[in-house]
């Protein structure tokens, strides 16, 4: 199976579904339109998600807020601490798969659309596994840059995996070695405390 490592905060807003696209400055090759794709969480924090992975995670981001921050929090359910990593006051799983989901297509990106009933930008060049309308448009959010002359790539039935599977990522998509999948984390991680991932409702330690 291929993989492709992302952003921290991108690879979990996917895996818990709240993050239907991704977006890039290159098309993906055909051959992986309408296969799964394993959404790999990259080692190396970036010091700049840290406030982002807060507001994440602590119920702050609109659209979205508490809401969000609940199906973030049930999507990283029993990631062993040793595949935690530290974003500010908050944590998101490092340097492992957190998911796999199926790129349904992918979409070149234009001006923004006109007459639309949310902000979004007009597609002038598609990739799609199944039939999909001509008026097509893809709808803005907050986790990606929609320029136009931009892809962004449809991932659709994204499933978790409790616990995800500690995984090397490379630079763009790479394969996953025979077996990938029976190597999670040992009962004996799971036993260990649990690094707590702060969300729901609770206050920030110096409000």
């Amino acid at each position: 199976m291929k993989a492709i490592s992302l952003w921290q905060p991108w690879a979990s807003l996917i895996a818990c579904g709240a993050k239907p696209f991704e977006t890039r400055h290159w098309a993906p090759p055909r051959d992986l339109i309408g296969q799964p794709i394993a959404i790999h969480a990259a080692k190396k924090i970036d010091k700049g998600a840290a406030a982002f992975a807060e507001e994440l995670m602590y119920g702050q981001h609109r659209p979205g807020g508490f809401e969000l921050a609940d199906k973030l929090a049930t999507s990283m359910k029993g990631t062993p601490d040793e595949l935690l990593g530290t974003f500010g006051q908050a944590t998101m799983p490092i340097g492992c798969v957190v998911c796999i989901a199926r790129r349904d297509a992918a979409f070149q990106l234009g001006e923004p659309a006109e007459g639309t009933a949310v902000p979004a930008a007009t597609v002038v060049q598609r990739i799609t596994s199944r039939q999909m309308p001509e008026c097509f448009t893809v709808r803005y959010d907050d986790f990606g840059d929609y320029a136009p002359g931009r892809w962004a790539w449809l991932l659709r039935d994204a499933q978790p995996l409790k616990p995800p599977v500690p995984m090397k990522g490379q630079q763009g998509f790479f394969d996953l070695p025979q077996g990938w999948l029976t190597e999670r984390a040992s009962p004996r991680q799971h036993q260990q405390g649990q690094r707590g991932i702060p969300h729901d409702r609770q206050k920030r330690p110096e409000e």
